[in-house]
């Protein structure tokens, strides 16, 4: 049997890493009510202006862009797995596991996993989804196998800069101004979803802090996956240095996705890491 992987672009690696994968963009809003696909058309210097300069929203994958590239590769492949962005984060998972099921010519052949992940943790999943289509697994069985990953990583997000999340409304311009005075940095965790976990005075402690939760929960891991949006070099230097003081080694290390960092903003890190044999 002949299976196709498909994402979206919170995915935010490079396709041609694993066979047979395949990419829909999901959509950037600007304030004006103007969409863009977020697609190779829409450069990093190009997204990075408009998120300095206005609050941008994010939505799912048009359904024709998306019904069109189903269509498509089901001309060539037996079976289709749609391995998109968390479930907690967008309407994109539920929204087309409706259609993969309520539309015939799609029931069987399209499958629209949970998969609880975005950027370097959606990376890690599909790469579980490519082993599996490797070991003849179906679609049936790899909808199954990945809802058993959901709970084996623990993940931290780290917003230096308050900008974007008091320009989207996410924290209030009161909050955000006491926040910058007392140099107060939140914590944010992610499973699926984004909670605030704590807070920590300045950025550097914030790591460390993010560290010490990481040690707990996953004891004796020392390797660590990086997202990071737009960063200077000192403070990229910074996070590396610490991380080497704690004794981690950096296993990945991958520019945030642009609708991700189109929420957190810029000079933003998120410190993943695996349970050990995932």
């Amino acid at each position: 049997m002949k299976i196709a992987i498909l994402t979206d672009s919170s995915y935010g690696g490079n396709l041609k890493d694993i066979k047979d994968l395949y990419q829909v963009p999901l959509m950037i809003t600007e304030e004006n009510g103007g969409q863009i696909p977020d697609d190779e058309n829409l450069t990093e210097e190009r997204f990075y202006e408009l998120l300095e300069s206005q609050a941008l929203k994010t939505s799912l994958t048009v359904p024709k862009t998306m019904l069109d590239m189903w269509d498509h590769l089901l001309k060539e492949y037996d079976q289709v797995i749609f391995a998109g962005l968390s479930k907690g984060l967008s309407g994109q998972f539920s929204t087309y596991r409706m259609l993969s099921e309520t539309e015939e010519k799609y029931k069987g052949k399209v499958f629209v996993i949970d998969t609880n992940g975005v950027s370097v943790i959606l990376q890690h999943l599909v790469k579980n989804v490519a082993i599996w289509i490797a070991e003849n697994k179906t679609g049936f069985e790899i909808m199954e196998l990945i809802l058993k990953k959901h709970d084996k990583f623990t993940a931290f997000i780290i917003p230096k800069n308050l900008d974007t999340l008091k320009r989207g409304g996410r924290i209030t311009p009161a909050a955000a101004a006491l926040a910058k005075m007392l140099k107060i940095i939140p914590i944010l965790r992610y499973n699926g979803q984004i909670d605030k976990q704590t807070t920590a005075r300045t950025f550097k402690k914030a790591v460390l802090e993010s560290l010490e939760l990481i040690k707990k929960e996953r004891k004796g891991v020392k390797e660590i996956d990086i997202a990071y949006s737009k960063m200077n070099p000192e403070t990229m230097e910074l996070i590396e240095l610490l991380l080497d003081k704690e004794g981690f080694k950096i296993n990945m290390m991958m520019k945030m996705p642009k609708v991700v960092a189109s929420h957190t903003g810029t000079e933003t890190v998120a410190l993943i890491v695996w349970e050990r044999g995932e």
